[in-house]
């Protein structure tokens, strides 16, 4: 691999790729060019031309430009304006270019993005997965797809913290979607849990009491516990969240959470799964694989 200083591009100049901008070149990266419709208008003094002279950034008038004056393109487009942005500068990529997206986007986006690049380019599927205005260039990125090593390779030496998660272009931005279903839905679950705390004035107490369960358990024995166990149980904790929802009922707070719950519990019960683990196995992947099995109508691999 070449040793030559990498010219960066940035295709897109939101807040999030300023602050990016920043730390590479304070990280030793020069001449980096950026373009965005707005940015192309930009004139000295405008808001953003100052914003852009700050990071060390030169603001480019075309996409022909940008990808002639760089080796790595980093797309942070909006999400909606990723394919769009991708066809625009699509006939101006070179075979040496490494294009990677890194807008969010669905994993069929990024998919399809993968068969528009083609052997113009070599793409790579990439996600975000924290506050870039907080940490910068320490913010984590997953990447995926055949040339996501050499994204790697290329920058972590540069500053940024990058891990490669899948073969195939859209992993990295599935991974990043899956992850939204734990967060979001979380933090949906402690909406409910804490409305109904409040209503019997317990909330302090029970924000204790939960809190003194997850602290001192690393999450992935949490995750191996919860998962087994509830292969193993979930016949008998269907009577015990019956028994939520009637409190939640008369105490008139809110039950979606509780209510799915119970209905995945029966589902789980549906597909057999006490009969098929009387014990918690080693590893969450059994009962993962039979849920999936069960849902297909398939056998466990």
């Amino acid at each position: 691999m070449s040793s030559a200083p990498i010219r960066l591009g940035l295709l897109g100049f939101g807040e999030a790729a300023a602050r990016l901008a920043k730390d590479f070149s304070q990280a030793g990266f020069t001449d980096i060019v950026a373009y965005s419709r707005s940015g192309a208008k930009a004139q000295p003094g405008d808001p953003l031309h100052q914003r852009a002279e700050a990071a060390g950034v030169k603001l480019v008038k075309t996409v022909g430009t940008l990808a002639k004056k760089s080796d790595l393109i980093l797309a942070l487009t909006p999400g909606k304006s990723a394919l769009p942005a991708l066809k625009k500068i699509r006939k101006y990529l070179r075979p040496d270019h490494l294009y990677v997206d890194a807008s969010s986007n669905s994993a069929h986006n990024m998919e399809k993005a993968a068969e528009i690049v083609g052997s113009a380019a070599k793409f790579v599927d990439s996600s975000i997965m924290g506050p870039v205005d907080i940490l910068g260039l320490k913010v984590p990125f997953v990447a995926s797809g055949p040339h996501a090593a050499e994204f790697r390779d290329r920058m972590t030496p540069h500053g940024m913290v990058i891990t490669v998660v899948g073969n195939n272009p859209g992993d990295a931005s599935a991974m990043k979607l899956i992850r939204s279903v734990l967060m979001k839905g979380l933090a949906m679950l402690l909406l409910e849990t804490m409305e109904a705390a409040q209503r019997r004035n317990i909330l302090d107490a029970v924000i204790e009491d939960s809190s003194a369960t997850f602290n001192d358990i690393p999450f992935q024995k949490i995750i191996k516990r919860y998962v087994g166990g509830t292969a193993v149980h979930c016949e008998r904790r269907i009577h015990e969240m019956k028994e939520c929802l009637e409190l939640l009922h008369d105490m008139k707070s809110t039950d979606r959470a509780t209510k799915s719950t119970i209905a995945m519990l029966r589902e789980m019960v549906k597909m057999g799964m006490p009969q098929k683990f009387t014990s918690e196995p080693d590893s969450i992947h059994p009962v993962i694989d039979a849920l999936i099995a069960a849902r297909d109508g398939t056998k466990p691999a």
